[in-house]
């Protein structure tokens, strides 16, 4: 299992109203802070991974290389540059895109959280922390069709997150 540590817990306009651990956050259905990075490399293809069988959220899916809650106190733009060296052993330049608000239903309980999204462009090799499995690098147009033919292998943030910011990337 994932370490629990502290993690902010936000109200419905995105202001902190406290602390908990992740397991707290789920189990009293709380609203939290995350943040993900679409990161390209030098051709322009999308840094995708597939999550540990041992992730509590969604394991052995597709998802975003960079991704990851907001630890208590930490900014959104210091989590991300965090989780993409944690999760990919990089650091680039990432640049804030815009925040999301995300309810989705796991084990009979809501997860609820904003989202702050950003994008990056790596001329380096990831290597990928003990949290990802794989690693594949795919374009927009393979990435959507993909999503589209078979929605189960990836995990369900990851989807509404690309449908929507599809058009910054």
């Amino acid at each position: 299992m994932e370490e629990d540590h502290l993690i902010d817990i936000v109200d419905k306009n995105d202001k902190i109203v406290g602390c908990a651990t992740k397991e707290e956050k789920f189990e009293e259905e709380l609203i939290s802070r995350n943040v993900v990075a679409f990161i390209k490399n030098k051709k322009g293809e999308l840094i995708i991974v597939k999550r540990s069988p041992r992730k509590r959220s969604w394991p052995n899916r597709l998802d975003l290389g960079a991704c990851g809650n907001v630890n208590c106190g930490e900014s959104y733009e210091d989590a991300i540059r965090r989780e993409v060296k944690e999760e990919l052993s990089i650091e680039c330049e990432l640049k804030f895109i815009r925040k999301l608000y995300t309810e989705v239903d796991e084990k009979g309980k809501k997860r609820r959280y904003f989202t702050g999204v950003f994008t990056g462009t790596t001329s380096k090799k990831p290597k990928l922390s003990d949290e990802l499995l794989d690693l594949q690098h795919m374009t927009i147009g393979n990435l959507a069709k993909k999503m589209n033919s078979d929605p189960n292998l990836f995990t369900p943030s990851f989807i509404k997150e690309f449908n929507e910011l599809n058009s910054y990337l």
